[in-house]
């Protein structure tokens, strides 16, 4: 408890910058606390790139991520769909389902096929297109609830120190937190909008208004969407952290559901 406490509270410092920017605040030490800031959102961009990139190869599109230097953040780089290395991703999980069936996990038999089932289908509409933009914002959730979890669960043991506990914990807080303020400011400020549609140098460059323009809503509902996304995504990640974190047993007595049976002592 002690540790996601002062991770939170350090997230919370180092979202300060992004918080002044969206609410036109001036923050005290903003030199100083902009520093970190700026680091941990390198780190962002360069998940969030990798979600993109993952995502568009999983869906036959050869993709490249890299930094983008004249207006900052990041562009993932993709081409045009191979149906060869569709075939390679289909031939993949036609082969894991054989295994699984063989192994009689019907569990993880019936997820996979969900996932080929949707998979066939985004690959045959737009879908694939919509998964590809949002998992770059969803990429990023994912690996800094990743992240939380190591923070909670690694012992000192399992890892490489202390150290990494820390920072996982504090990038995963800080990933969770930005987005939360960044869609935020999406929903309820014109200014935000007005900025975030100016982002790389033109209109409508920005991943939410793509996800915007393919669902045919506007970017108030994509951020929402995303919000919810977000949310969720932190709350399942903080709760399972501690109910199954192996040294924060006080803390996993009050968020486990499981009670305690007094036994009675035996009659004298």
């Amino acid at each position: 408890m002690r540790r996601f406490l002062i991770s939170l509270l350090l997230a919370f410092v180092f979202l300060l910058p992004v918080l002044g920017e969206e609410l036109d605040w001036r923050i005290p030490l903003q030199g100083f606390i902009s520093t970190p800031s700026t680091w941990l959102g390198y780190m962002l961009v360069f998940f969030h790139e990798l979600g993109h990139t993952a995502t568009r190869w999983f869906f036959g599109q050869p993709a490249v991520p890299s930094f983008d230097f004249a207006f900052g953040g990041g562009m993932t780089h993709f081409y045009d769909r191979s149906w060869l290395l569709l075939g390679i991703i289909w031939l993949g999980m036609a082969s894991g389902a054989v295994w699984l069936w063989r192994e009689m996990h019907y569990r993880a038999l019936i997820a996979l096929a969900v996932v080929a089932a949707l998979h066939v289908l985004c690959v045959f509409t737009n879908g694939y297109d919509m998964a590809s933009v949002f998992m770059g914002h969803g990429g990023e959730v994912l690996v800094a609830g990743f992240c939380l979890l190591r923070g909670f669960w690694n012992t000192t043991e399992k890892s490489h120190g202390e150290a990494e506990r820390w920072l996982n914990m504090v990038f995963g807080l800080f990933v969770l937190g930005r987005d939360l303020i960044m869609t935020a400011g999406l929903m309820l400020s014109d200014i935000s909008r007005s900025a975030y549609s100016m982002q790389k140098g033109g209109h409508l460059l920005g991943d939410l208004e793509k996800l915007a323009v393919a669902t045919q809503t506007n970017v108030q509902t994509s951020a929402a969407f995303l919000f919810l996304f977000t949310l969720a995504v932190a709350i399942t990640v903080i709760y399972l952290g501690f109910a199954h974190a192996p040294d924060e047993e006080p803390a996993r007595q009050v968020f486990s559901k499981k009670q305690k049976i007094r036994t009675p002592p035996p009659p004298a």
